[in-house]
């Protein structure tokens, strides 16, 4: 069993009993949880990717709205939008980075 498992099964770890910590306590011991899939600098990394992105796509956007193309423009400022988002989350380290992605 995972550590994430007893969590679900076991519910808000406030509603506990000193047994289910003990037992939560050993399982992370025996089954520590799995190290996130990229490291800090590698978010980091990530991160600015999804920087550099968003300024493209905010330049797109500002071009199409010069040429009165509202609708396009519209639709690369949120791209723009998104990605500026997923940098912030890539800061924050994978865990986060997963749920903003996944929109947990």
């Amino acid at each position: 069993m995972t550590l994430d498992e007893f969590r679900d099964r076991h519910g808000d770890p406030a509603t506990w009993c000193a047994a289910d910590i003990d037992s939560y306590q050993v399982y992370g011991d025996i089954t520590p949880p799995l190290p996130p899939l990229y490291t800090h600098a590698q978010m980091q990394s990530i991160a600015a990717d999804h920087e550099k992105s968003s300024a493209c796509q905010q330049a797109t956007a500002d071009r199409l709205t010069a040429q009165g193309h509202l609708a396009a423009a519209g639709i690369w400022r949120r791209g723009a939008r998104a990605s500026r988002e997923y940098a912030a989350a890539a800061r924050l380290g994978y865990p986060h980075y997963e749920a903003v992605i996944n929109g947990w």
